[in-house]
């Protein structure tokens, strides 16, 4: 419920505040800031997880799976739409 409400007030707040760019520059860098503070303590947490890093092989392995068969998947629709939609 509180995702809710911080969401709705940010909401709000941007609608009130949407031609102040000096305010939205400062928002944007924030932004950034915290982004990474979060992937510091999101990295930490990973490395405090015993478990996690005694099955760091495996699901590094299922990540390389994942990452590569994504990719391949993206290249392979972008294609059939290129063929399909924007060849003359």
């Amino acid at each position: 419920m509180e995702t809710l409400l911080f969401l709705g007030g940010g909401i709000l707040l941007g609608f009130l505040l949407r031609k102040n760019s000096n305010w939205r520059s400062g928002v944007e860098k924030s932004i950034t800031v915290m982004i990474w503070v979060l992937l510091l303590f999101l990295g930490i947490s990973i490395g405090a997880n015993q478990q996690v890093i005694d099955n760091i092989h495996v699901i590094g392995g299922k990540a390389v799976v994942l990452t590569f068969g994504g990719i391949a998947g993206s290249i392979a629709l972008s294609y059939i739409v290129y063929r399909q939609f924007f060849k003359v």
